[in-house]
């Protein structure tokens, strides 16, 4: 039994933060990156005292504002706590599970940061220990019964990147992906009186992916024409037809759901 529990956290690597200091700045570390060293030091005779360092992402989000004001010519020390809104979909770590081939194996606290494509986790509702899961296709995770899977798929731009992506609907012929994203917008003082100020903030953007006959998920846009692109010559006419007689509307994500599972029954 004690051998399954240094696979069980075979996947799972530690923060150098605590969970109430979220805006504290700590030395980059292995942190989620999946590397053999680390799950060997895992699964070794000392694993629950391997050192797997700090996570980098953080440091990488306050590289990337730093660096935006330093193209301003400012220098500011920016924390957290400067800007509106949050990196997460939901602050509160909730009860889920995690997966390795698709097989639940552990119960944990999980929350995703969306600013950093990360998932943090905490063995028990009132840790301080904040701990992050290995990006690997092998593991994923359930929160709040979404589930998040680490896979390669087709930006926007045609790049073949990784990251996770929530599957929204299963088939045979197509599966439909959510990217929830969490945006830095910069804010913007007011220049006269008149003139209304912004602060800096993140803004929530969302992206839509479809693995079509198994292939890598594949970036889709959320007009009607694009959309219908997706689907072959033999389905186009009947999924026309659809969209019409449902007046589908493209950017509900309710309404992609449908069509979609509507597409697997043809």
């Amino acid at each position: 039994m004690k051998k399954s529990f240094y696979i069980v956290f075979g996947v799972i690597m530690s923060f150098g933060f605590h969970a109430n200091a979220q805006g504290n700045i700590h030395s980059s570390g292995e942190g989620g990156v999946f590397t053999q060293n680390a799950l060997a030091g895992l699964k070794g005779v000392d694993a629950e005292n391997f050192d797997m360092g700090n996570n980098p992402a953080m440091m990488d989000l306050y590289n990337d504002m730093r660096m935006k004001f330093g193209r301003m010519g400012e220098e500011v020390n920016l924390t957290l706590d400067d800007i509106d809104g949050t990196i997460y979909l939901n602050e509160d770590f909730t009860l889920g599970a995690l997966y390795e081939d698709g097989v639940a194996f552990k119960r944990l606290y999980l929350r995703y940061d969306a600013y950093n494509d990360e998932v943090e986790l905490k063995e028990s509702a009132d840790s301080d220990v904040v701990r992050a899961m290995v990006k690997h296709p092998k593991y994923s995770c359930s929160i709040n019964n979404d589930k998040f899977v680490y896979t390669d798929y087709l930006n926007e731009d045609g790049e073949t990147v990784s990251g996770y992506l929530q599957p929204l609907v299963y088939g045979e012929g197509y599966v439909l992906y959510e990217r929830q994203i969490k945006v830095f917008k910069e804010g913007k003082p007011a220049k006269t009186s008149l003139d209304n100020s912004f602060p800096h903030r993140f803004l929530d953007k969302t992206e839509y992916f479809v693995s079509a006959d198994g292939e890598a998920p594949k970036f889709m846009k959320t007009k009607k024409s694009d959309v219908l692109s997706v689907f072959p010559d033999d389905q186009y006419g009947a999924m026309k037809k659809y969209v019409k007689g449902k007046r589908i509307d493209f950017d509900d994500s309710r309404d992609l759901m449908n069509l979609f599972a509507y597409a697997n029954t043809l």
